[in-house]
């Protein structure tokens, strides 16, 4: 055994020195990186500079594994100075104590023993070799924000959460913490929440894209790589047998009946937060929604009833449209078929920077056999010298626009369109995006007052949201016609619509044909 060289290694001091509390008892014990974490510290020693992102299942100790990491540097690098900033101050203090300071106390004697403390508080741990002067002190703080200095290391923990809680500190961080360790190291370990919005997303996507421009590399690490995630009791229902097929056929991994035990466990305590809590993939990850989700729930009981699907689309029946109106990026137009009393949401525009000539043009491209336009009150705004949007739409191309009288309350749309969620199937393809954005159209809570008053968000989420509840305001208002068909093909009769570029014949006054 040569100890110099051993303790010059720093995953061998990792591996060796230090302890960490015990889960669920809160007892030292000694600290034995887990492969993930092995993982991750190889990438903070071999690529300092490589901002690393890793999105994580609950229970597999990355705080802990990396303010053991942060303890380590201090300890062996002389001047270093650390930051672990948290989602609250109370979560900082506690990550202080339980981690970065027990940590520190864990270490052998004969090497705790040649530290001096300078000051040691719960935001704060600073200490120094025996014999040298306080300048050449190392130091590792907990708080909640930071800018500006110099940052040998910056942890960000919970980073999906704050980016989705309190944006303005997400973005706060990102334009001041991060190029304050640009030389140094940035980690961020997080457990996802917010979908594919927020500072988070607009750090990460880059780099799953693989922008050349992109600095960073992205770690998944999902729920059944912990090898304590089973249990014995419980049934596997059917639902989840098949959800573990479909995992096993996109991983290529097969799962014990113990795992699925236990993931059966966890949906049921978690529901749709199982996403964020318990992900399988990265993909799941990513469709964790925010706190305050009005339709994830409905969502998540659709997808899980095998209503979200690649179904395959009835090209005789009539295809109508629900609209909401905004700036290009946010202008919404969904493709939906109204077959019995299902309602099939086969496509979705949206998020085009596209003037509404070309919009029209794209939704003729389809070549759907289109049926109404159901389009907001607002479509008619008149204008001294400016033309209607409805009139626009028209001339474009969309001759059968049915306006949706305002509504008296937005809460009791949102009630009604819950009702009528059982009604819906998705097409998975084609309506990802607008899955996501509905997923994550959410409420504020305002406690100001001394009362919870609960506000929709108005934000990208809630187009997308208002354009589906103009759909179940449409129907309910007898906007738009039943396609009742028997067995999905053959002639279908609807009185008085026509539609644009379909196979059609007939006028408004008449009766149309769908061959």
């Amino acid at each position: 055994m040569n100890l110099a060289r051993d303790l010059a290694d720093q995953l061998w001091r990792l591996r060796n020195l230090y302890s960490c509390r015990k889960q669920g008892s809160g007892e030292g014990i000694p600290f034995i990186p887990r492969p993930e974490q092995e993982e991750v510290f190889r990438h903070l020693i071999e690529n300092p500079h490589v901002p690393a992102y890793v999105i994580k299942s609950r229970r597999l100790g990355f705080s802990t594994g990396l303010n053991t990491f942060q303890v380590d540097s201090a300890v062996f690098t002389k001047g270093w100075r650390g930051i672990l900033i948290d989602l609250k101050q109370e979560d900082a203090a506690k990550k202080m104590t339980e981690q970065i300071r027990f940590a520190f106390d864990s270490l052998p004697g004969e090497i705790r023993s040649r530290f001096r403390p300078i000051k040691r508080n719960d935001s704060e741990l600073r200490f120094a070799l025996e014999g040298d002067t306080d300048s050449e002190d190392s130091v590792i703080f907990a708080a909640i924000s930071a800018r500006g200095g110099d940052t040998s290391m910056l942890h960000v923990s919970e980073m999906g959460p704050m980016a989705a809680k309190d944006p303005p500190r997400a973005k706060e961080l990102v334009n001041g913490a991060f190029p304050a360790a640009s030389k140094g190291r940035i980690v961020v370990e997080t457990t996802w929440m917010g979908g594919k919005s927020g500072e988070l997303w607009e750090q990460v996507q880059p780099i799953m894209e693989a922008d050349p421009n992109a600095n960073g590399k992205i770690f998944f690490f999902p729920w059944h790589g912990d090898p304590e995630a089973i249990r014995t009791e419980g049934r596997v229902t059917a639902e989840i047998e098949q959800y573990f097929r479909d995992l096993s056929d996109k991983l290529g991994k097969q799962f014990s009946p113990e795992q699925k035990k236990y993931y059966a466990m966890k949906r049921i305590t978690h529901r749709h937060e199982v996403y964020r809590e318990y992900p399988s993939t990265l993909e799941e990850a990513l469709k964790s929604p925010v706190e305050g989700a009005i339709y994830a729930p409905y969502i998540d009981e659709l997808r899980t009833g095998g209503r979200v699907t690649t179904f395959p689309i009835d090209h005789s029946a009539l295809v109508h449209t629900a609209w909401d109106l905004g700036s290009q990026m946010n202008t919404v137009t969904i493709f939906f078929q109204l077959l019995g009393r299902d309602i099939y949401v086969i496509d979705a525009l949206l998020e085009k920077q596209i003037n509404m000539t070309d919009r029209v043009a794209m939704i003729l491209a389809k070549g759907y056999p289109l049926g109404v336009h159901l389009l907001p009150h607002d479509s008619e705004s008149d204008k001294a010298g400016v033309k209607t949007v409805r009139k626009e739409i028209e001339e474009a191309g969309l001759k059968n626009t049915r306006v949706v009288q305002r509504t008296m309350s937005v809460w009791s749309d949102i009630n009604k369109t819950e009702e009528n969620f059982p009604r819906f199937l998705f097409h998975a393809k084609h309506c990802e995006t607008l899955l996501e954005r509905l997923e994550n159209y959410r409420v504020e809570i305002d406690t100001s007052e001394g009362t919870s008053k609960e506000t929709p968000v108005h934000d990208r989420n809630s187009h997308s949201a208002d354009a589906l509840r103009y759909i179940v305001r449409g129907i309910e208002a007898g906007l738009v016609p039943n396609t009742m068909d028997s067995g999905g093909r053959g002639a279908v009769v609807v009185s008085g619509f026509v539609g644009n570029d379909s196979p059609l014949w007939g006028n408004e006054e008449g009766a149309v044909v769908v061959m």
